[in-house]
């Protein structure tokens, strides 16, 4: 949510030098990708459909999805083209509640939006709060102004766990990486997340929501990284 390919760089340059070929996505709506009328009524399976738009080129791919992606990276694994999946601090499926006092507290100023579909931005404050609780003051205020407006609807089908995935339909291997200190998905739902999809789960000691972008960084993405050399 908010995000974009740009905080996904070290992720990606580290998987380059790794061997991969690497992309990330920006979102409809997102960053000049693939421009909406109305950002407001996107849904998740919008976004959904643009991960497969892009796997239709691509023919096959290891998908890694952050948060939002998450979920979006869940919904796509059950199409058959991806070769394996990672889900990092994942927004929850259909059937996971996710309810932490941190998010109630702060969502009402955004539930006018957030209820009648409309695009919504998150404040520093908030964000700092919500999913810096890790990041340097430095990489604070580089990534926050970054951010940009995202869809109430997609924000309200989460809230309200809308986006059913079926576990059967994903045949690929799958991980799911937690953190630690996370205030927005937290390690309980990881842990519940890795079940649904009788997946192999790795937790982020020390770490919070955005890992790519906290000090430490490299640990647990090659975690995943080896997790992929074995299971690819």
């Amino acid at each position: 949510m908010h995000g974009g390919s740009w905080y996904l760089r070290s992720w990606l340059y580290a998987a380059a030098h790794a061997g991969w070929d690497t992309w990330a996505l920006n979102l409809r709506g997102h960053h000049g990708s693939r421009p909406v009328l109305d950002l407001g009524r996107v849904s998740v399976l919008d976004y959904v459909e643009d991960v497969h738009d892009c796997l239709r080129i691509l023919r096959e791919a290891v998908v890694i999805g952050h948060s939002m992606g998450g979920l979006v990276a869940q919904k796509a694994a059950e199409g058959g083209r991806v070769r394996a999946a990672v889900f990092a601090t994942s927004a929850a499926p259909k059937g996971i509640r996710v309810v932490t006092w941190p998010v109630l507290w702060r969502m009402p100023r955004y539930a006018v939006s957030i209820l009648r579909s409309r695009p919504f931005a998150i404040g520093p404050d908030d964000a700092a709060a919500l999913i810096g609780n890790r990041m340097t003051p430095e990489k604070q205020a580089w990534a926050y102004p970054q951010l940009v407006a995202e869809s109430g609807r997609a924000a309200r089908e989460m809230a309200l766990g809308d986006v059913a995935v079926d576990p059967a339909q994903i045949r690929c291997p799958t991980l799911v990486l937690g953190a630690e200190h996370d205030r927005i998905t937290p390690v309980s739902v990881e842990r519940k997340i890795a079940a649904r999809y009788r997946s192999e789960y790795i937790e982020a000691a020390g770490h919070a929501h955005m890992l790519m972008l906290e000090e430490g960084w490299e640990r647990p993405f090659g975690e995943v990284l080896s997790w992929l050399a074995r299971v690819v």
